[in-house]
């Protein structure tokens, strides 16, 4: 899976073939406040973005659920 900059800050990684899991693992804070982490999978490489919002992973399902069948 090569990376190729595609210019500060955005890097983009050229995905293989092999089936793409998602996962989005919540976390609780000392403070009461759950946060979530998505994970993104594809071949060996992972992508992990942390600290989403209820919020924030709601507008990103919102959005996903635009585009798919």
């Amino acid at each position: 899976m090569p990376l190729i900059q595609g210019g500060p800050p955005e890097w983009i990684w050229e995905r293989t073939p092999e089936t793409l899991k998602c996962e989005i693992i919540p976390s609780d804070r000392p403070d009461g406040q759950t946060l979530y982490e998505l994970r993104v999978q594809c071949g060996l490489e992972i992508m992990r973005l942390q600290f989403f919002t209820a919020e924030e992973v709601g507008e990103l399902a919102s959005l996903l659920s635009k585009v798919g069948p």
